[in-house]
């Protein structure tokens, strides 16, 4: 196969990848004024633009370990690589699941809307005190809505199959609400779709849902030794994908 005409090729399942999320972004636009407030909306959403984002990626999606996916309330963790995660990710999204936004989300048209809509967790960072706060009003949450919050501890894309250090957000709701973690590891994108090269390969791409881990008695003095144990699973699971030492997994700046 040529190069110009995997191009071509990448050219045109990204325009399909865009018309469809495009399209189920509308529909559930829609949806969001007779079902506002609904936390399936966000389910549904994501099972949607899987659906489709695999299909013209020509990507399949092997989940393991579901037998690890405890009912709820839980903090949900995963690696973060690129702004395609959250399209491949329909298969292990909860039905029950949050997610944390700024307020300025709500300006993006559409989309903003429906964030609201699907009951998420909305921050004002220009407030002042509880409301302001993003860990004090997941800890209410998790203790008053029997959710999930899906959270990429990272705070950012790591842009490839290593991850940056985690920072403190999820560890400290999931103590504070004394509730587990449920890490799940997304093998690196680059088999199935390498970006950088424009490349769409397409074939089998792997998501495992690890034990969850409780945080019951724990408390901010355990944070740092939760999340070294957080970190050495990422590790384990992410070199064994990578072919490489656990130890060169994480960038070790902290940010």
């Amino acid at each position: 196969m040529t190069s110009t005409f995997r191009l071509i090729q990448y050219n045109i399942k990204m325009g399909l990848v865009a018309v469809w999320c495009s399209l189920v972004t509308i529909v559930f636009y829609l949806l969001s004024f007779p079902y506002k407030h609904r936390k399936w909306l966000a389910w549904a959403y994501a099972k949607s633009l899987n659906f489709g984002v695999r299909w013209a990626l020509g990507v399949r999606v092997n989940v393991v370990g579901r037998e690890n996916m405890i009912v709820g309330p839980a903090v949900v963790i995963m690696n973060h690589q690129s702004n395609f995660d959250p399209l491949l990710q329909g298969p292990v999204f909860p039905k029950n699941a949050v997610i944390i936004g700024k307020t300025e989300l709500l300006k993006i048209p559409l989309w903003g809307r429906l964030f609201h809509a699907s009951n998420n967790i909305l921050v004002d960072r220009k407030a002042h005190g509880k409301n302001s706060s993003s860990i004090a009003l997941s800890v209410e949450r998790l203790q008053n809505d029997d959710c999930y919050i899906w959270i990429f501890p990272e705070g950012t894309r790591s842009q490839g199959g290593k991850m940056k250090p985690f920072k403190y957000g999820a560890f400290k709701m999931a103590i504070q609400a004394q509730v587990p973690i449920i890490p799940m590891v997304s093998k690196p994108l680059e088999a199935v779709l390498d970006v950088p090269n424009k490349q769409a390969k397409g074939g089998l791409h792997e998501i495992k849902i690890l034990s969850s881990i409780s945080t019951t008695g724990m408390t901010e003095a355990n944070l740092e030794d939760l999340i070294a144990r957080c970190e050495a699973l990422y590790e384990n699971e992410l070199s064994n994908y990578l072919n490489c030492s656990p130890a060169d997994i994480f960038t070790r700046e902290k940010t």
